[in-house]
Order: C-alpha cells, then sequence, then structure tokens
C-alpha cells in the first residue's frame, strides 16, 4: 500500500512540475516516453511524458518504453523514497530490482529524483513592534 502511495504522490507531483517548474519542463521537454513501475504483489503504474506534460495510470501499460520491476512493495517503496542511486544499484546486483528497456531513462529518472521531495515553506516569524 505504502509503494501505491508513494506513486501516487510522484505522479502528482511530476504533473505539477510539468507546469509550474522552469528546470523540470526543461527536463520533459521535447521528450516522448513511457515508464512503468511495478512489484510482484501486484501495483502498477505508468508514467507516460508526451508534449511536455505528464500523464499517469494505476496501470500497467501495454507497451513501456522502460520497466522497473520491484520483487515486492516493501523494497520499491524503500529504494524510491530514499532517492539514492548507489542503493538502487545495489538492490538491481542482488536481484531486487529488474530494469528492462532503455537504460537512459533510468538515468533520466534518477536525475529528476530531487524534485519529488516536497516543498519545505520557511516558517513565518512574527514582527514585533517597537513601543
Amino acid at each position: 500500500m505504502k509503494l501505491k502511495m508513494l506513486l501516487w504522490y510522484i505522479a502528482r507531483r511530476m504533473e505539477l512540475l510539468a507546469r509550474t517548474h522552469p528546470e523540470f519542463i526543461a527536463r520533459v521537454h521535447g521528450r516522448d516516453f513511457t515508464i512503468q513501475i511495478s512489484s510482484d504483489e501486484g501495483t502498477a503504474r505508468f508514467f507516460h511524458v508526451h508534449h511536455n506534460r505528464i500523464v499517469s495510470r494505476n496501470a500497467a501499460h501495454r507497451a513501456p518504453t522502460m520497466t522497473m520491476h520491484f520483487s515486492d512493495d516493501a523494497t520499491g517503496f524503500a529504494l524510491l523514497s530514499k532517492a539514492s542511486s548507489e542503493s538502487f544499484m545495489a538492490a538491481m546486483q542482488r536481484g531486487e530490482v529488474k530494469v528492462t528497456g532503455d537504460f537512459s531513462l533510468l538515468m533520466w529518472f534518477m536525475s529528476i529524483a530531487p524534485f519529488m521531495r516536497p516543498y519545505k515553506r520557511k516558517p513565518r516569524t512574527k514582527k514585533i513592534a517597537a513601543q
């Protein structure tokens, strides 16, 4: 369930950033591909980048450009929420993650990981008027 919620959050965040964040817009500009993330437990979501927009569905895509398949939901959640390329590559070597398709999209996905963190607002400070 955690993996499903994380993938839903990533989808909403990508859709927002594709409309508002100039650096993220530059990363999706002119791209056309589909990334699918799934697990052995039945979780599946695809992200389709087309015409500078992100479309995501909670289902398996019929012909994704790249797939990331996790051995279980807990592994997928841990690796995607950590967003560490070293731990991701170690999990690939252990066989917990299988990547098929265009590997350059894996690098693209890792490059947008810093954008997925929630925006932290600065705390408001009250100004006290001098009397």
